[in-house]
């Protein structure tokens, strides 16, 4: 067959036969109220879109593995030629971070701090807002702002509202994760 595999593998707590077989159906958890059942059950309905297929091994105590079987259109299928090589900037990006969870700034400062940009963090909606303006002020403008969506008292829309009230031409990212106990939803 032609086509394209992922595989992706993880040394951790693995899951029991029966789990493993449930694991795909929509709200089937295992994380109690920090999970909502929705990750794999999102990955297989991605999967059956494709026209693809998935199989999951896994063991207790040692991890799983998910391989993802993807056909190949023959009719677009890229010879090396085509491949497209990553565009790189030619200049540094000044960021703003808004976040109130300081381990996913960390993750999300570190990466982006590797690619050479210039980041500036703040711990939730209202600061994030008060560092732009002050910024935009004194002239120090952020090429870019990258706001997680659920935040408690001001989120991510009303973050984005108010930058682009400031700047409407400040490109602005919203991004987040969310359990099933998050009532930040709404």
């Amino acid at each position: 067959m032609t086509g394209v595999l992922v595989e992706v593998s993880d040394s951790g707590v693995g899951m029991d036969e029966d789990t493993r077989r449930r694991c795909l159906e929509p709200f089937y958890t295992t994380k109690g109220e920090r999970g909502t059942g929705l990750g794999l059950a999102m990955v297989y309905g991605m999967v059956q879109r494709h026209s693809a297929e998935i199989d999951i091994e896994s063991t207790v105590g040692i991890g799983t593995t998910i391989r993802l079987s993807f056909p190949a259109d023959t009719a677009s299928v890229v010879t090396s030629t085509q491949i497209l090589k990553p565009i790189a900037l030619n200049r540094r990006l000044r960021i703003l971070l808004v976040d109130d969870d300081p381990v996913l700034i960390k993750s999300l400062r570190d990466t982006l701090q590797e690619d050479g940009h210039l980041i500036s963090i703040t711990h939730g909606g209202q600061a994030g807002i008060d560092e732009f303006a002050a910024c935009q002020q004194n002239g120090k403008r952020f090429d870019i702002v990258v706001t997680d969506l659920g935040m408690p008292h001001i989120d991510g829309r009303k973050v984005a509202s108010a930058i682009k009230g400031i700047s409407a031409k400040t490109p602005v990212i919203l991004l987040t994760g969310w359990g099933s106990t998050d009532a930040r939803r709404k």
